[in-house]
């Protein structure tokens, strides 16, 4: 299993491994969750945050005809889930004080793949936001700075 900030090597033309069915949750208390890049994501994801995001980058985990679930409780916090072009998005659950929304560029439709993400989150004050967004996004949007590697 890597280690938080660990790089994967590069699959040479093998297959990626099989993916599990369930992850351990992530948890934080106080704090951010993030993960990006190329991370080992079970089908089924479960995270609780007490004050902290959860912040998840899925361009480089799932493939075309997957799909993944996540299933996130936060006290305080935001969850914010990026997502390849091309993947339906499901959201459900709810926010006390927040927004539960799905962003996609209306300007660059693209060719769905057969991804698939289901998102349950809760949150007491915070959002739940699933964005859409290509490899190379340029500058991306106050607040999704995240998703850029550190150079």
């Amino acid at each position: 299993m890597p280690v938080s900030g660990e790089v994967l090597p590069p699959y040479r033309g093998a297959p990626p491994p099989a993916r599990q069915e369930k992850s351990e949750p992530l948890v934080a208390f106080m704090g951010d969750i993030v993960r990006t890049g190329r991370w080992q994501a079970a089908r089924r994801t479960n995270a609780l945050q007490l004050m902290g995001d959860l912040k998840l980058d899925l361009r480089e985990v799932i493939t075309p005809g997957e799909t993944l679930e996540v299933e996130t409780w936060s006290l305080m916090g935001d969850v914010k889930i990026v997502v390849p072009p091309g993947t339906d998005v499901v959201v459900n659950g709810g926010t006390l004080l927040g927004d539960v929304k799905t962003e996609t560029d209306p300007r660059e439709p693209a060719q769905r793949t057969g991804a698939r993400l289901v998102v349950r989150g809760y949150t007491l004050m915070g959002d739940v936001v699933v964005r859409e967004m290509g490899a190379d996004p340029g500058k991306p949007p106050r607040g999704w700075r995240w998703v850029n590697p550190k150079r």
